[in-house]
């Protein structure tokens, strides 16, 4: 597996976050005569109201058992609720957190019910980390978009972890 070699990534984090979203990059990337599109996940965490926090990145192949173990060995033991592109179920490795957005007929009924028992507010801040995130994704896809291609994976890991780092550092200046 090729993991971007920057001690940011690897760096401790807080021990619960109300909502982690799991979101995938797709990084153009030069093989030989053609260009080839690797795949990476990268997540967002908010562990206080607006306050948000790059979670990592890591390959796209990598199994959500790996992601949550990398998550448990830096810190977190607790997240509230999870949004995953994936049907990879992060849920499952932090078996108290709730699925965001629900999904009708898809969730565990503890999970359902503690979505369904939050009052409004927290689900407002639920909704807009979730906007967060989504605004974050639509910045890191034009970042690529401008550079692609890359060299090889390697520099697509790196600029990807580089931009992470910036976008991280906005969340602390706003």
């Amino acid at each position: 597996m090729i993991f971007p070699s920057t001690r940011w990534l690897s760096k401790p984090l807080c021990c619960r976050y109300a909502f982690a979203e799991f979101k995938t990059l797709f990084l153009p990337v030069s093989d030989d005569a053609s260009v080839k599109v690797v795949h990476w996940c990268w997540a967002l965490g908010l562990f206080k109201q607006d306050e948000y926090e790059v979670l990592g990145v890591w390959p796209s192949h990598a199994a959500f058992g790996r992601i949550a173990q990398d998550l448990r060995e830096r810190g977190v033991e607790r997240i509230g609720a999870i949004a995953a592109e994936h049907d990879g179920d992060l849920a499952t490795k932090y078996f108290d957190a709730a699925v965001w957005p629900p999904a009708e007929g898809n969730l565990a009924g503890t999970a359902q019910n503690r979505l369904r028992a939050l009052p409004l507010r927290p689900r407002a801040t639920l909704r807009s980390a979730a906007a967060t995130t989504e605004r974050l994704q639509a910045t890191l896809s034009q970042a690529i978009r401008r550079r692609a291609p890359f060299a090889d994976e390697a520099a697509a890991a790196a600029f990807l972890a580089q931009q992470l780092e910036k976008a991280e550092r906005s969340f602390w200046t706003s």
